[in-house]
């Protein structure tokens, strides 16, 4: 029996043994697999500051996509990834993923020009100042020269299941059409679904049936609610428009003259007709119907299109994973990079919006490659062109390979200002279950942001989920975060500079996405989606 028990014994500490040391390999893994990335607060600091103060200085010139400025940001941050060691995934073993766009406006010098019965010109209207361009498409230089007559369509609406059409006793072929922006008044629900917006009061679809009815031209009277915006609206769309370079180019470029036009430029077309501007106000308060009919006046087009090939790109690296099967799906981290360039002889630096998400995803790429804890592999893709329609975000995941790969996505846009301690946290959920939980856990265990979810209702009319990169992502259902601090006191203003910045922020919202990269890279299978992508809604 002694020897029995001795062997027992022997036994059952063998057993124990490797009870333990299985144990400990399994804490050992858990560790590594849901382990957090280590920060030096004041190493990282340091980057934060050195890496914003050169991407929002005047020497690059604002950033706006095509420019100078834009290929001098790209440089930099090529140059700060190959410090850190992410490996370039850009074309032919470069950081830089490139590609054309199509660029067209109006001259500067485009005007139109109003006519009495004599032809004598009454009033001359000037490109940004009492009009602008509305849509993306060009009027094609057949109509630079035009003269129309000219009819009031009331908001340009036929909606017959509610009895109700402005084109019934109107002529509108061959003529400008002058067009009141949203619906008739109703308090009703069987007529226009009383005062909820239906999808009639969309400026596209009255620019269709406008010209559907033979149209020459389109003037849309600019929103009540837009007119405290009009100088920024004005300067925005100055600017050249920039666009993919569709197949059929022809056909994006040829249109009818489509703009927005301003108060005074509605005042004069309408003074001494059968309505004056004054009087439809008026009758729009007062819940009148509206009447449409042709003015006596005309109008002369004198407008300058041009359109041109430019060229830009995005940035990319990753940060290789360590599982031989894992390493070929991919966690992105995103940021645009781009902002507004210069106005004038004024630089619109862009330091939260959105050099702070920039830095932000530049410094997450400096600690996950150190740490290098990632099974999955984790991308880094700084967009441009996000300011100017969501195209590099666009571009990359139309003609990126690693897209059919990629499990999740977590983007920054403005990330520096406003409370140190709150984050607006977008999107988590629309998709995934699984990552909105990822994103609480993480930040739990890091930041402790207090998340802010408000902008996630369906019904906010800011609809900034449908606004920044990570809805390019969405549409294909990878799950995404998108983290905001939702700054307006300086927003497209010069005076969103380095000054005003809150770098602890910043690191903050690094270490989160960092983290959460990590551990949706770690998981032992993809983000579950049980959720299906969200169409981005109408605009009214």
């Amino acid at each position: 029996m002694g020897k029995l028990s001795n062997l027992w014994k022997d036994g059952m500490k063998t057993k124990l043994i490797k009870s333990l040391i299985f144990s400990l390999i399994c804490f050992t893994t858990a560790s590594l697999v849901f382990s957090q990335v280590k920060v030096d607060e004041k190493t990282s600091l340091t980057y934060l500051k050195n890496n914003l103060q050169v991407l929002a200085s005047d020497e690059f010139e604002g950033r706006e996509t095509t420019t100078r400025g834009e290929k001098l940001a790209s440089l930099f941050i090529a140059s700060e990834l190959g410090k850190y060691s992410v490996k370039p995934l850009g074309d032919n073993g470069t950081y830089f993923q490139n590609f054309d766009l199509l660029s067209s406006g109006y001259a500067m010098d485009t005007k139109m020009y109003l006519l009495d019965n004599a032809g004598s010109i009454i009033s001359d209207f000037f490109l940004g100042e009492d009009f602008i361009k509305t849509s993306r498409g060009l009027a094609d230089t057949s109509f630079a020269k035009l003269t129309t007559g000219i009819v009031f369509a009331g908001y340009g609406i036929t909606a017959k299941e509610f009895n109700y059409d402005d084109y019934a006793d109107i002529d509108v072929k061959g003529k400008t059409v002058l067009i009141l922006s949203g619906e008739p008044y109703s308090e009703r629900d069987d007529f226009f679904n009383g005062a909820k917006p239906t999808p009639y009061s969309n400026t596209e679809s009255k620019i269709k049936l406008a010209k559907e009815k033979g149209a020459a031209g389109v003037l849309i009277v600019l929103d009540e609610r837009m007119k405290s915006f009009w100088k920024l609206i004005r300067d925005y769309t100055t600017q050249p428009s920039l666009s993919f370079i569709t197949k059929n180019e022809e056909e994006t470029v040829k249109n009818i003259p489509i703009f927005t036009v301003g108060e005074r430029f509605a005042e004069k077309l309408l003074a001494g007709e059968k309505f004056s501007f004054e009087k439809i106000n008026e009758m729009i308060k007062a819940k009148e119907a509206l009447q449409t009919f042709e003015l006596n006046k005309k109008l002369g087009y004198d407008i300058k299109p041009f359109s041109k090939i430019v060229h830009t790109r995005n940035v990319i690296g990753f940060i290789e994973g360590t599982d031989p099967v894992l390493k070929n799906e991919f966690v992105v981290l995103s940021a645009h990079y781009d902002h507004i360039g210069t106005r004038g002889a004024v630089v619109n630096n862009g330091a939260d919006d959105d050099g702070s998400g920039t830095v932000a995803v530049l410094e997450s790429a400096r600690l996950l490659a150190a740490s290098n804890h990632n099974r999955r592999s984790i991308i880094v893709l700084f967009n441009t062109g996000e300011e100017k329609g969501l195209l590099g975000s666009g571009y990359a995941t139309e003609n990126s390979s690693f897209m059919k790969n990629v499990v999740a996505d977590i983007n920054m846009d403005m990330v520096g200002r406003e409370s140190v301690d709150s984050l607006y946290c977008i999107g988590s959920d629309k998709l995934s279950t699984e990552f909105a939980q990822i994103v609480k856990e993480e930040n739990s265990k890091t930041v402790n942001f207090v998340l802010n979810y408000k902008y996630d209702d369906p019904k906010d009319p800011n609809r900034f989920y449908y606004r920044s990169d990570h809805y390019n992502f969405a549409k294909k259902g990878i799950p995404v975060v998108f983290f905001f601090d939702d700054m307006r006191e300086d927003y497209h203003r010069p005076t969103d500079d380095v000054e005003k910045i809150n770098f602890e922020k910043i690191l903050k919202t690094a270490i989160l996405s960092s983290n959460i990269a990590l551990h949706a890279a770690n998981l032992d299978h993809k983000v579950i989606v049980d959720k299906k992508a969200e169409e981005m809604p109408t605009r009214n």
